[in-house]
Formats: structure tokens, C-alpha cells, sequence
């Protein structure tokens, strides 16, 4: 999915929008930072008991959902228009029970984009869709409260990348989709409500494929079980195994960063699940299990680069960017512009959010300048160091990563990475402002008490690359 000569530098710093669809319905009671070490019975009983069996309760309508899909796509006494429409009967119900305030919008919005595809290209010059996708974004993010929107979010955000896709697709073409097909697309069940993004094409397919391997089923459960795992650690491990408040005074000045990177972890392990219970549906659904992965956590949790964790925290969603903003912009902006905008669509995409802005953007200027210092010292001192590793058959460098001071290099270059996620993840703490979204002086006041290090380094970073160049 990534060509080895073009690196992208952004991310899609998944909101907790998804998550908290499911964690928003259980409610628990038990409150860690308050109280002793608890036994695993007392953790068990309190939190990762209720946790699981109550999010698996709730999910059960999807699932069904989702079945009931994979089997009107292997049903071949239905025509392509009504499997199209019973495509959208079925995300139409899970849309409707799940997040209800979204249903009027999205389909005012899908007739809406659909329309816009028959506008003459002379009359929009190739933008056809972006304006009226970010407006509905924008009439979302002011007109309705708080927390519906951050509720509803990420669904708004799906619908807008499938609309967007297609409009640029099919821009050079007069092969545009009939209203049934993009209707089914848009609403398509087994997407709608977690994603990830899949693009037309893989949607079209799905009646026409057989290349599912035979064991979907297997698959389909363990990415389940994987996600529960994630829940489960996001829910109860990391407050368990960071609640010891001896800690403080042992360790005072470090602990403001064990809370950090606690917080950030649990942010991460959040998007984790979220991740694998789409990529669960995906292959429950029929689709390919090729196009079902969606994030790889052993790569961010022992990250090479944040390159390498921008390209692997949703990977469909880092091709759409990379496919539709970055390289287009590329060509007239520059890379540094392609950067600049890639992150600033992302931020739009997700709301008009500072908080998310500011991580976006934050990052984008951290893997631009590490992309370019490792590009920099690999070339100076012809060693495997680049942000990308090289493949052991086609490494060109002289010193390669058995080179003790290529290793010793690249692993300070992966602290640097966790230490950047744990600053940036920081953010998405479990307070109450996850309900709402967080605001312009939640950011500033959580990159306040750590010292605004995180910035200060890139800074630093970026010194050193201008020295070096």
C-alpha cells in the first residue's frame, strides 16, 4: 500500500468518537485513582466483567446486521439493485439505533453529494465535493450540542471520504455510479458506523469476489477477541497497573510522565479496539481479508518513526490521504505544503476542534522534520537510518542495521517516537471532557505541565536538520 520512494506525513489521530460509542453506554462505578492497589478478583468483578460482556451485549445488532449482509451478498437471486437497496435498509437501522441524531444529516448529505457528481466540471474546476463536505462538518460542529456531535463524528467523517473518493474518481470520467450502487456504498452496513474507509471499487466487488479465504470465520474471531483484549486494557489494565500513589513520592518528578504515557496508552489500546472490531465486521461481512487490516499495534507501541506510526494507526485512512489529498497537492504545493495541507484535511475531517488540530499539525511538523534528519544522515554517513527500513535483500546502505551504531541510532530515534506519543496522546485523557470534545485550554494546560518538552525537542530536532543539511 506504501511505495517505497514516498513517505506521507500525517496521521489520522482517531478521535475517541468510535470508542465512545460503546464506553459511553456502560456506565461503572469503579474508580481507580482513589483507592488502594485492588486485588484481580476486585478488578475482575468491577470493571473488566461489566466492561466486556456489556460492549459485546451491545454490539450483538451489529453483528446480526453485518451477517445479515455478508448473506445478501452471496445470494444470487437478488438483483444489484436490490442488494443496493437492502444495502441501505441495513445501515439505514444500524445508523438509526445506534446514532440516531446523525440519520437526517447523512441522508441529506448523501442525495446532496450524489447530486453535486452530475455538475459539469466547468462549473466546479475539480472541487466539486469538498466544499459542500466540509460544510456539513462545519453545520454539524455549530449547530448541534457538544456532545452529539463528538457522539456522531466519526460517522459524518466516513461518509465524507466515500463521498469525497468517488467525486474524485470519477471526476476524469463520465462513468458515474447510479444512484442504487452509491446509495448502497454510502450507507453499506458493515461501514457505516466504525468504518473503516473502503473505496468504491472494493464495494462493487464484493458480488463478483470470491477470494475471502475459508477461514473468514477464524479471522473474524480473532480480531473480536484481539479487540476485547485492547478493551480491556484501555478500560481496566492501565489504571490498574498505574495506580500505586507511593509512586508520587518516590518518583515525583517523573510521575507527570508515567500519567502521560498511562493516558496516551489508553487512548492508543481505545483505538485498537475500535480497530479490530471493524476489521472484524469487514471480514464477517465478505470483504477481503487483504483490505481488513486497519491498524498494526506493535508498530506504534515499538515504533521505528512516527512515520512508521502515521502509516500504521488506520491504514485505509492513511492510502485515502495519501491517494487524494497528499499527492495531488504535492505536485503544485511542494512536499512541505503537501504536508501542511494532508494534516490541516485530516484536522477538518475530524471537526473544528483545536485540541485535534494541534495534535495534527504538531505531528505533522515532528514526522516531516525526522523524515528529512534520518534522509540527511543516512545519505551523509551511507547508513540504513532513514524513517523507513530498508528491506534486507535491497538495502543499499553501506552500515545496515547489524551496525551496533545504526542500531543505537535507530533506537533513540524510537524513544524519541514514544516519547512524542506519549506528549501528544496525553490529550485524550479519560476526564469528563471526552463527552463534549476538549477544549483550547485542556491542550494548552496538559502541554503546560509537562513543560511543552515535546515541542521544545522537535524544535531542538529541527536545529539539528538545518545544521545538518
Amino acid at each position: 500500500m506504501e511505495d517505497a520512494d514516498t513517505t506521507v506525513f500525517y496521521n489520522d489521530e482517531d478521535d475517541c468518537l468510535d470508542y465512545e460509542c460503546l464506553h459511553n453506554n456502560v456506565e461503572y462505578d469503579y474508580d481507580y485513582m482513589d483507592s488502594e492497589k485492588e486485588t484481580l478478583h476486585d478488578l475482575y468483578q468491577h470493571c473488566l466483567s461489566p466492561s466486556l460482556f456489556d460492549t459485546g451485549h451491545y454490539i450483538l445488532p451489529l453483528l446480526g446486521s453485518t451477517i445479515l449482509f455478508r448473506l445478501l451478498v452471496h445470494t444470487e437471486y437478488i438483483s444489484h439493485q436490490v442488494f443496493h437497496m437492502l444495502s441501505v435498509i441495513i445501515g439505514l437501522y444500524i445508523i438509526q439505533h445506534y446514532v440516531y441524531e446523525s440519520l437526517i444529516v447523512l441522508i441529506v448529505f448523501v442525495l446532496f453529494s450524489y447530486g453535486i457528481l452530475h455538475v459539469p466540471k466547468r462549473w466546479h474546476k475539480g472541487a466539486r465535493i469538498f466544499l459542500p463536505s466540509f460544510l456539513i462538518i462545519a453545520y454539524c460542529e455549530l449547530s448541534m450540542q457538544p456532545v452529539i456531535w463528538h457522539r456522531i463524528r466519526s460517522v459524518i467523517m466516513t461518509m465524507v471520504m466515500k463521498a469525497i473518493s468517488v467525486a474524485i474518481d470519477t471526476n476524469d470520467s463520465n462513468n458515474l455510479p447510479d444512484v442504487y450502487s452509491y446509495m448502497g456504498y454510502m450507507f453499506c452496513g458493515v461501514t457505516c458506523l466504525f468504518g473503516p474507509w473502503v473505496s468504491f471499487k472494493d464495494y462493487l466487488s464484493l458480488r463478483y469476489s470470491s477470494s475471502q479465504t475459508r477461514w473468514w470465520i477464524i479471522c473474524s474471531i480473532g480480531f473480536a477477541f484481539l479487540s476485547f483484549v485492547f478493551l480491556s486494557i484501555s478500560n481496566c489494565w492501565t489504571q490498574w497497573i498505574f495506580v500505586d500513589n507511593s509512586w508520587k513520592l518516590v518518583f515525583f518528578s517523573y510521575f507527570r510522565w508515567l500519567i502521560a504515557y498511562r493516558d496516551a496508552l489508553s487512548f492508543r489500546t481505545s483505538h485498537y479496539f475500535v480497530s479490530y472490531v471493524a476489521s472484524a465486521l469487514l471480514v464477517l461481512g465478505g470483504f477481503p481479508l487483504s483490505s481488513s487490516t486497519i491498524v498494526k499495534p506493535l508498530y506504534i507501541e515499538f515504533p521505528r518513526s512516527l512515520v512508521q506510526v502515521v502509516i500504521f494507526w488506520n491504514i485505509p485512512m492513511h492510502y485515502w490521504l495519501k491517494t487524494y489529498i497528499f499527492r495531488p497537492s504535492i505536485k503544485n504545493l511542494g512536499k512541505f505544503g503537501a504536508v501542511i495541507i494532508t494534516y490541516l484535511i485530516s484536522s477538518l475531517l475530524h471537526g473544528l476542534n483545536f485540541q485535534l488540530a494541534a495534535v495534527l499539525l504538531s505531528l505533522g511538523f515532528y514526522t516531516y522534520v525526522e523524515f528529512q534528519l534520518r534522509a540527511t544522515l543516512a545519505d551523509t554517513f551511507d547508513a540504513c537510518v532513514t524513517s523507513k527500513q530498508c528491506t534486507k535483500k535491497k538495502c543499499i546502505h553501506k552500515y545496515n542495521s547489524h551496525n551496533c551504531m545504526v542500531f543505537m541510532t535507530n533506537l533513540m530515534f524510537s524513544f524519541g517516537a514514544i516519547f512524542h506519543l506519549a506528549y501528544l496522546g496525553l490529550m485524550f485523557d479519560t476526564s469528563d471532557l471526552q463527552e463534549t470534545g476538549y477544549s483550547y485550554n485542556h491542550t494548552i494546560n496538559k502541554w503546560a505541565e509537562l513543560g511543552f518538552a515535546s515541542h521544545w525537542v522537535a524544535l531542538a530536532t529541527y536545529c539539528i536538520y538545518l545544521l545538518t543539511k
